[in-house]
C-alpha cells in the first residue's frame, strides 16, 4: 500500500508540475543536466527564461533566484506535499519515460551497433572488414533494416562470384536478386557488394576510379557494359583463338578507325601494331583523327581509360609493344599520365610531356586552385619538371596545340 501510495503522490506531483507550464523550461534543462551529469547535480541559468518563467520558479522558491542547481530543487521539493518525491522520479513521471544518462544511452546504442553488425558477419564474414565505412554506418542510421537486406543480397551475390565466364552485371543481377537494376552502384546493396569485392578480391583496388571498379569487376566475371565500353584505336593487329581477327584486320587494310566493343576485346589473345614496334596513344579524339593518316599504329583513350582500352593496351604492352603516351597539359592530363606509366611500367614512354613541349602548347586557361591541388598526387619522376612548371604558372595548355610536333615525331 506503501509502495501505491508514493506512486501516485508521484504522479500527483508531476500533475501538479505540469499544470503550471512557467516550469516546462527548467524541467527540460534539468533533465538534460541528469542525463549529462549521471547525477542529481550541475546548475541551471535562468538568465534567458521568461519574466513568466521567472516569477513561477521563485514562487516555488519563495524568493527570487537567478540560477537553480539540480540539488536545491530536489531539498526545496521536501519542504512540499510531495516530500517523498525524489527529482528522478519526478522528471520521469512528467516525462512519461526513464532518465538515462548519455553514458548509458551510448552504450546502449553501441551495444545495439555491435550486436547487430556481429549477427549479420557470423553470416557474411567480410562484412568484418567493410562495416566501418562511412556509407555503411549512415546507412545504419537511415534503416538499419534496409541495410541488413542489402548486406545479404550481396551476401547472396559473392557466394556465386568469382564467374566461370564473363555476365552482364545486369543479367547477373536479375538471376541473383529478381532486378536488373538491383546491383546497380549507385544502390546500397551496389556499394555494399562493390566494398566486399575489394576487401576480399586480392589486389589494390581503388574504388573511386572507374577504371578500377571496372577491373574489379572484371576479374570476377561481370561486365558493366560490353557494348558501349570501346576501345578506339587504328592500325592494330589481333587475333583469337580461332587465328587473326577479321575487323582488325579489314580496318588496317582501310586504314579506318576501328571502335573495339569490350565483348571483343575480351576474345582477343593478342595485339600488336601492324608496323614498327610503336603504338602511339592519345588522349584525345581529335588528336586522333589527325594522326590516322599517318598510318602509324594508334590507340585514343578518349580521357579516362575505359576497361576495353586497358584490355587492349595489355594486349599491346604483352605484345612487346612502346606505348608512347601523349595527353593534356592540366592537372587532370599529368594525373592520367602517371597512372599510365604505373600501369605499363617498362612499355610506357612519355611523348612530348617536356617543359618546352608545355609552353609549346602557350598554356593559357587560369587554373584554379582546387585543381592545382591535384597535382600534388602526381607522383612519377619524369613528370615532375612539367607538374612544377604547371604550379608555377596556374595554367593549362592542350594537346591539339602541339599536334605539328607529333606529327613529326611519327614521320621521322
Amino acid at each position: 500500500m506503501g509502495v501505491d501510495r508514493d506512486m501516485n503522490r508521484a504522479e500527483e506531483a508531476a500533475a501538479f508540475f505540469r499544470s503550471e507550464p512557467g516550469f516546462r523550461r527548467l524541467f527540460v534543462e534539468m533533465k538534460r543536466k541528469y542525463e549529462s551529469l549521471g547525477r542529481v547535480g550541475g546548475v541551471v541559468s535562468l538568465a534567458s527564461f521568461s519574466e513568466n518563467e521567472r516569477e513561477v520558479i521563485a514562487a516555488f522558491f519563495g524568493r527570487d533566484v537567478s540560477r537553480v542547481s539540480l540539488p536545491a530543487f530536489e531539498q526545496q521539493l521536501e519542504r512540499t506535499r510531495f516530500a517523498c518525491v525524489g527529482l528522478i522520479e519526478l522528471l520521469e513521471r512528467y516525462f512519461g519515460e526513464p532518465l538515462v544518462p548519455k553514458k548509458e544511452q551510448r552504450q546502449a546504442v553501441e551495444k545495439e551497433r555491435e550486436r547487430f553488425f556481429g549477427h549479420l558477419a557470423h553470416e557474411h564474414p567480410w562484412l568484418e572488414d567493410i562495416c566501418g565505412q562511412r556509407f555503411i554506418q549512415a546507412a545504419y542510421e537511415a534503416n538499419r533494416e534496409e541495410l541488413a537486406a542489402a548486406i545479404r543480397l550481396a551476401g547472396a551475390a559473392l557466394r556465386r562470384l568469382p564467374l566461370g565466364s564473363y555476365e552482364r552485371l545486369p543479367l547477373f543481377a536479375q538471376r541473383i536478386a529478381g532486378d536488373p537494376h538491383a546491383f546497380d552502384l549507385s544502390t546500397l546493396p551496389g556499394k555494399v557488394l562493390l566494398s566486399a569485392l575489394q576487401a576480399t578480391v586480392p589486389g589494390e583496388w581503388d574504388v573511386t576510379s572507374v577504371e578500377s571498379v571496372n577491373e574489379l569487376l572484371q576479374s570476377v566475371g561481370l561486365l558493366r557494359e560490353d557494348i558501349l565500353n570501346f576501345a578506339t584505336c587504328a592500325n592494330l593487329l589481333a587475333e583469337t583463338k580461332k587465328g587473326p581477327h577479321p575487323v582488325f584486320t579489314a580496318a588496317v587494310e582501310a586504314n579506318s578507325a576501328l571502335n573495339a566493343p569490350l565483348r571483343d576485346v575480351l576474345s582477343l589473345i593478342r595485339a600488336y601494331p601492324a608496323n614498327g614496334g610503336i603504338v602511339y596513344v592519345v588522349e584525345n579524339a581529335g588528336v586522333f583523327s589527325t594522326l590516322l593518316d599517318t598510318r602509324a599504329p594508334l590507340v585514343c583513350t578518349n580521357g579516362q581509360m575505359n576497361l576495353a582500352t586497358m584490355r587492349l593496351l595489355d594486349l599491346l604492352a604483352a605484345s612487346g609493344a612502346k606505348l608512347h603516351y601523349s595527353g593534356d597539359f592540366d592537372p587532370e592530363g599529368l594525373k592520367m599520365a602517371d597512372r599510365f606509366l604505373e600501369r605499363y611500367s617498362s612499355a610506357a614512354v612519355l611523348w612530348r610531356y617536356s617543359v618546352d613541349d608545355y609552353f609549346a602548347a602557350t598554356p593559357s586557361v587560369h587554373l584554379p586552385a582546387e585543381r592545382l591541388a591535384k597535382l600534388a598526387s602526381v607522383a612519377s619522376a619524369p613528370l615532375q619538371p612539367v607538374k612544377e612548371a604547371m604550379a608555377k604558372t596556374e595554367k593549362a595548355g592542350y594537346q591539339e596545340a602541339i599536334i605539328g610536333r607529333l606529327l613529326r615525331d611519327i614521320k621521322s
